[in-house]
């Protein structure tokens, strides 16, 4: 059985969705594939056992799940942290090792699907380096790329994990910087011996979030609009200008969710008329009668939260940086992205594992 651990530098890097598509790669290539996640942090709560919610996702569509307690031993709940401070026994390292072994059972390859950066986990004993040396296998690198500075991440991560790093996979690579990556950043880590497997590009679709998803983050109540709630919204602005720098503002971004202050009707009114799927007026106050009825008639659901726009905007960062493969089609069109832009082939070969031929 190989192991291969799925890591990054860097919080919202897509890991989640590289290892969807990476497991279901595998799988096509009749390979019994299984999938874990040592430690998560989105804690869901199924029947009575705790697990993570991505790690649930995947775990259930493979075509062996296992069981779902031990998919995540070590979920980082408010009490596991609280409890980690104060000393207390907490799940931890041999916790890993029993649910691993169940996990792997039977299986060809077990993809792992490391911590959100290469510190976290540190303090439970489950950084990346600590779960290299738990469960063996390779590390697979997943970078965004930021094309203003040298890849310093990438090159320190290849002095920590030493040979056990495969190599890097670039991830969310904006069109525009593409052929900077592919050109520039890939041979200079070749210089140094850091293989590259390829540049998965930006898709908005993969990060957008329903408007449901919105509401339920932030406790907003729908107002009026409501026909639009299970609609993807791909990102979001913040109005705090005047209504003509606002109307142009809007203008820059589509598909958008725009967060104001529920007595901004001027800026509500301009974001009415552009492309915008949601709005999210805080300081919990409704919208005038006018917005109300302009909302109503485009389908743009109105949301009121009882927050601060500060708050509300701290909140949907963390909302919108990270990928959730929950809506429809998105596995399906991350597996296609990997397909069409990994050399799956030279990624097998570098983390020890036999190459299938691919199925059909």
């Amino acid at each position: 059985m190989q192991t291969i651990l799925v890591a990054s530098t860097r919080r919202y890097s897509g890991k989640t969705g590289v290892c969807s598509a990476f497991v279901d790669t595998l799988a096509a290539r009749g390979l019994n594939v299984g999938y874990f996640k040592p430690y998560g942090g989105m804690p869901r709560d199924t029947d009575g056992v705790v697990s993570d919610r991505d790690a649930t996702f995947i775990n259930r569509h493979l075509q062996s799940p296992a069981p779902e307690d031990a998919v995540c031993p070590v979920v980082r709940t408010r009490a596991f942290v609280e409890d980690l401070l104060a000393g207390h026994a907490v799940p931890g390292r041999t916790e890993v090792t029993v649910a691993f072994a169940r996990v792997s059972e039977g299986r060809d390859v077990v993809v792992v699907e490391c911590p959100s950066d290469l510190e976290q986990g540190a303090a439970a004993g489950l950084c990346t380096a600590d779960l290299l040396e738990l469960l063996g296998g390779r590390v697979v690198l997943i970078e965004t790329a930021d094309v203003h500075e040298p890849p310093d991440r990438v090159v320190r991560a290849s002095s920590v994990l030493g040979e056990r790093l495969a190599g890097v996979l670039y991830n969310r690579v904006a069109d525009a910087d593409r052929s900077l990556v592919l050109g520039r950043y890939v041979p200079f880590l070749a210089g140094r011996n850091i293989r590259c497997f390829g540049a998965l590009p930006h898709d908005p679709l993969l990060s957008s979030v329903t408007v449901r998803e919105i509401a339920d983050a932030l406790g907003g109540n729908v107002l009026c609009g409501g026909a639009g709630i299970d609609t993807p919204v791909e990102s979001f602005m913040v109005g705090a200008m005047g209504q003509e720098k606002a109307l142009r503002f809007f203008r820059r971004k589509a598909r958008k969710a725009v967060v104001t202050g529920g007595d901004r009707a001027d800026v509500q009114m301009a974001a009415l008329e552009t492309s915008t799927v949601a709005l999210i007026l805080t300081g919990n106050m409704a919208p005038s009668p006018a917005v109300a009825a302009r909302a109503d008639e485009l389908g743009v659901c109105t949301l009121v939260v009882d927050t601060d726009t500060l708050s509300a905007v701290e909140q949907l960062d963390t909302l919108f940086g990270h990928v959730r493969l929950h809506g429809p089609g998105k596995a399906d069109r991350m597996r296609r992205m990997f397909a069409d832009n990994v050399a799956v082939d030279d990624l097998l070969a570098a983390c020890d594992i036999p190459i299938p031929p691919t199925q059909g």
